[in-house]
């Protein structure tokens, strides 16, 4: 009797573990010819409806134009189920790099 007692448990622990729900959410970019990645994954343009992992509390969403990353931020999705995360790339992205262009001199 104890075992079967175990056995129910066992199983009724392991089905409200299993029950963590994962959290639909959506990225939009008004920008269709931007590649949208999240963790590193291509997930699509414009408008994208991504599941985020159980478990997972932030996300890294990065923007990519012919193959170089333009934008990128962690955005935190606990609790944000349905969701919709506006991407808002700044209009002067290519020249947000961060690197410093030295003047020419002729």
């Amino acid at each position: 009797m104890k075992t079967f007692k175990f056995i129910g448990l066992f199983i009724t622990i392991t089905i409200f573990i299993s029950c963590a729900t994962s959290i639909p959410i959506s990225l939009l970019c008004n920008e269709q010819h931007i590649e949208i990645y999240v963790d590193e994954e291509y997930v699509g343009r414009g408008q994208v409806n991504y599941i985020v992992p159980k478990g997972t509390d932030y996300i890294k969403v990065s923007c990519r134009e012919n193959g170089v990353e333009i934008y990128n931020r962690n955005y935190y999705v606990k609790g944000k189920k349905n969701q919709l995360f506006e991407l808002s790339i700044p209009k002067d992205y290519r020249y947000s790099s961060g690197q410093q262009v030295k003047p020419q001199i002729r």
